[in-house]
């Protein structure tokens, strides 16, 4: 970590030193918090999951943003009204996370953690030898007392075991933090999920955003998104989406006789991403298509954006995953504002490919 940042922690410790707080028990909350969940990323009992309202008020994700939150919170959710040292922790544990260039989800988990724990408390007393703001262990080999309650050493101890954790970028929150915990209540964390990821937002910038929609695509993407070289990431060609209109549907709609791509419904002027690393070939008016994009990809495959409102780059030009190309909209033959989506195995019209089946192949999730 930097040194600016270690002296800033220095200071943030020193200030909490003196602060008086009440004893917790580790992992307190009881095992009636809720059912032992699932070591995977799944739907579950939809009546016991909780999405994250579109009426918060978060900061916008800037282009290349994550989805932070919900990774399907299970389980009824709980918040507090924090008080200002509560916050510092917060932010404390996110920056630890971004010093170590992990993902927001990882901010979120430790914050999350920390909060059964401790109450974002930086406690000088617990359960048995449990200490600081994770209510780590010193006879557990976390470090000395005086580590285990600096809450920078703490953050690190604990980003640098979850690190450790297979898949954890895309196990539920409970399972994550129970890998690194070993709490006697296991299913405790899963209730701060929700609040957890409102203050790594508030931390981290508009780089990390929350989403209205189950979030576990979003994160398994952010994981396993990289192209066959393993070289660079991979991304949907919209954000907080799903496809529609399927590849190869049936109908006279299509000149074809079926749909050559696949369809995601989003208002007009939603933003248009590259799916990869790639060249423009075609930048302009298609026709049918309406204003559309093609561009070449670093596979040697094309990859078409078709029916939008706006077209933000030109041909020739070369661009990255999450790179905007455009807006969307219902230019050409078009019944509504969506974005239509093609792969194709040479720049031509007729030369498509299953394009769901192409962005599964780069890791990533429908």
């Amino acid at each position: 970590m930097s040194t600016a940042i270690r002296i800033a922690g220095g200071g943030i410790a020193a200030m909490f030193a003196g602060v008086l707080c009440l004893p917790l028990m580790l992992g307190a909350g009881g095992s009636d918090d809720g059912p032992a969940w699932e070591d995977s990323c799944t739907s579950g009992d939809g009546a016991a999951m909780q999405t994250v309202s579109k009426e918060q008020e978060i900061p916008a994700a800037e282009p290349g943003g994550q989805v932070t939150v919900p990774l399907n919170p299970q389980g009824k959710q709980q918040s507090v009204d924090w008080t200002e040292e509560q916050k510092r922790n917060a932010s404390v544990i996110t920056n630890v996370a971004r010093s170590r260039n992990l993902p927001p989800r990882a901010a979120v988990i430790g914050v999350a953690t920390a909060i059964q724990e401790s109450m974002l408390k930086n406690i000088r007393h617990g359960d048995r030898d449990s200490q600081g703001l994770f209510q780590q262990r010193p006879s557990q080999g976390w470090g000395t007392v005086a580590q285990v309650t600096d809450p920078i050493y703490a953050s690190n101890s604990f980003f640098e075991r979850l690190a450790k954790v297979d898949k954890w970028q895309v196990k539920p929150l409970t399972q994550a933090a129970q890998n690194v915990q070993r709490s006697g209540f296991p299913d405790a964390y899963a209730k701060w999920e929700k609040t957890a990821g409102e203050l790594v937002v508030k931390s981290w910038g508009k780089k990390a955003v929350l989403s209205s929609t189950s979030g576990c695509d979003a994160v398994e993407n952010a994981a396993n998104a990289t192209d066959a070289k393993g070289k660079g990431g991979w991304a949907l060609p919209v954000e907080n989406s799903r496809v529609t209109t399927p590849y190869k549907a049936g109908g006279g709609m299509w000149a074809s006789g079926s749909h050559t791509g696949i369809d995601f419904p989003v208002a007009t002027g939603t933003r248009v991403q590259a799916v990869g690393t790639g060249t423009i070939v075609e930048a302009g008016w298609g026709g049918a298509y309406g204003n559309n994009v093609v561009i070449k990809m670093s596979d040697g495959k094309y990859t078409h954006y078709a029916h939008l409102s706006k077209i933000t780059v030109s041909k020739g030009q070369t661009v990255k995953a999450r790179q905007q190309i455009g807006l969307s909209g219902s230019t050409g033959n078009s019944s509504g504002p969506h974005l239509h989506f093609e792969a194709r195995s040479g720049p031509a019209y007729g030369s498509d490919i299953n394009p769901s089946a192409y962005l599964r192949s780069h890791g990533l999730s429908l």
